[in-house]
C-alpha cells in the first residue's frame, strides 16, 4: 500500500494508522515532497502531528509540515475575506456573482482551514463585453479568454473573473454544456452562504462543474490529488437523487467514461464508499488517470513533460498543448480532436474583440 495514500486515508478518517511508518530521513523527505506536490501538506498535518507523539518524525520534516499548515490557514482566512470583498464589490455595481472552487469547496471540508487554495475564481453574471469594460475601467485586466480573464483586483490575491465556469473543446458538447450552465445560473447566483458571506454553487452544479474542471486540467496541463479531494467532499455531501441527476448531465456531455475513471481514483486513494460513487469505477481508465495524476502533481507543475521556457511564444505554447493533448487521443478523442479547432477559433475571436494581451 502506498504510504502517501494511507496518510490521506487517515486524514479523512478512513484508516487508523500507517501500515509502515517511514524508517529514515530519506523516506520522510520523500513523503513530505509528494504531499507538497499535491498541495496536501496542511490537510495531512494533523496526522503528522499525532505521529510526532508516537514515532521519531525528523524535526526538519515536522517543522516544514507545521509551518506550511500555519501559512495555509492564514492564507485561507485572507482569501475568505477577499471573496466577501469581491462579492460585495460586484453586487454594489449591479453584478451578481458566485465563488467557484476555492473557499466554496473548502466549506465542505470538516476543517476548512486545512485546504490549501490557489487563486480566487469568481463567476460574474452578465454580458462578457460589459463585464470586461467594467473591469478595465477600474483595474488592470490581463489576458481575456473564452471563459475568464485575469484581473489585478486585490493586492496579494490572484483573481480570475469568469464569464462562464468552464467550456469544452468539442463544439456540440460545448453547446450542450453552455445551455446547461445557462439553465443553472439563477440558482447559483442566489445560493447565498450566510457563514461565508457570498454565493456558492449548489452541490449538484459543483458535481458536474468540478469534474469538468478536473477533466480540463488533465488535458491542458495536469491535475493533483488536492482537486480530487475537493471532489471527494462534494460527493460525500451529495444525495442519491443528486448523483443520478449529475450522471444524466455528464452522459449528455459524453463524460461517462471519465466519471468512471475518477470514481476509480476516489476509491483507490480515498477509499470512497460504493454508495457515494456516481457510477461503477472503470479500472483501466482509472489506473491510467491515477498514473497521470501522480506524474503531474498540482496543476502539472511537477510533470517533466510540461517543461518549457519562461515566456514562450504563442506558437510554441500552442504546439506544446497540442502535443500534450495527443497523449489522450485514445482516451478522450472528441476533446482532443476539438482542441486545435477551439484554439484557432479562440485566437481570432480574441483578436477581433480586442482581448489579446501583449500579443497573446
Amino acid at each position: 500500500m502506498n504510504t502517501f495514500f494511507e496518510l490521506i486515508q487517515i486524514a479523512i478518517g478512513k484508516r487508523e494508522s500507517l501500515t509502515r511508518v517511514p524508517q529514515n530521513r530519506e523516506e520522510w523527505d520523500e513523503l513530505l515532497k509528494i504531499a507538497g506536490q499535491h498541495n496536501l501538506l496542511a490537510f495531512t498535518f494533523p496526522v503528522i502531528d499525532r505521529l510526532h507523539d508516537e514515532v521519531d518524525v525528523p524535526l526538519g520534516v515536522y517543522s516544514r509540515w507545521a509551518m506550511t499548515a500555519e501559512k495555509v490557514a492564514a492564507k485561507g482566512n485572507f482569501q475568505k475575506d477577499a471573496c466577501v470583498r469581491l462579492y460585495k464589490g460586484f453586487l454594489e455595481h449591479g453584478f451578481r456573482s458566485c465563488i467557484l472552487k476555492g473557499q466554496a469547496a473548502g466549506a465542505l471540508y470538516p476543517d476548512p482551514s486545512l485546504r490549501q487554495g490557489g487563486d480566487i475564481d469568481i463567476w460574474v453574471e452578465g454580458d462578457r463585453k460589459e463585464i470586461v469594460d467594467f473591469l478595465r475601467s477600474r483595474f488592470e485586466v490581463h489576458k481575456v479568454v473564452y471563459h475568464h480573464c485575469d484581473v489585478n483586483m486585490i493586492k496579494g490575491v490572484s483573481v480570475e473573473v469568469h464569464f462562464t465556469p468552464t467550456w469544452m473543446n468539442a463544439p456540440l458538447s460545448n453547446r450542450r454544456l453552455q445551455r446547461w450552465i445557462a439553465a443553472q445560473e439563477s440558482a447559483q447566483f442566489s445560493n447565498f452562504d450566510h457563514n461565508l458571506g457570498f454565493n456558492v454553487p449548489t452541490l449538484e452544479f459543483d458535481a458536474v462543474y468540478m469534474l469538468l474542471h478536473i477533466y480540463r486540467h488533465v488535458l491542458e496541463e495536469g491535475i493533483g490529488l488536492r482537486q480530487l479531494l475537493d471532489y471527494y467532499y462534494v460527493l460525500q455531501h451529495l444525495d442519491g437523487d443528486g448523483r443520478r441527476a449529475v450522471m444524466e448531465h455528464l452522459g449528455t456531455l459524453r463524460l461517462g467514461n471519465f466519471a468512471a475513471a475518477v470514481m476509480y481514483v476516489l476509491q483507490k486513494v480515498f477509499l470512497m464508499d460504493d454508495s457515494r460513487l456516481l457510477c461503477p469505477p472503470h479500472e483501466r481508465e482509472g489506473a491510467f488517470l491515477l498514473e497521470e495524476i501522480m506524474l503531474s502533481g498540482n496543476f502539472g507543475k511537477f510533470d517533466s513533460r510540461n517543461a518549457h521556457e519562461k515566456g514562450e511564444g504563442l506558437v510554441k505554447h500552442s504546439k506544446r498543448k497540442l502535443t500534450r493533448g495527443l497523449r489522450y487521443l485514445l482516451h478522450y478523442p472528441s476533446e482532443v480532436l476539438g482542441m486545435p479547432v477551439f484554439m484557432c477559433w479562440q485566437y481570432f475571436w480574441r483578436r477581433k474583440n480586442g482581448f489579446l494581451y501583449k500579443g497573446r
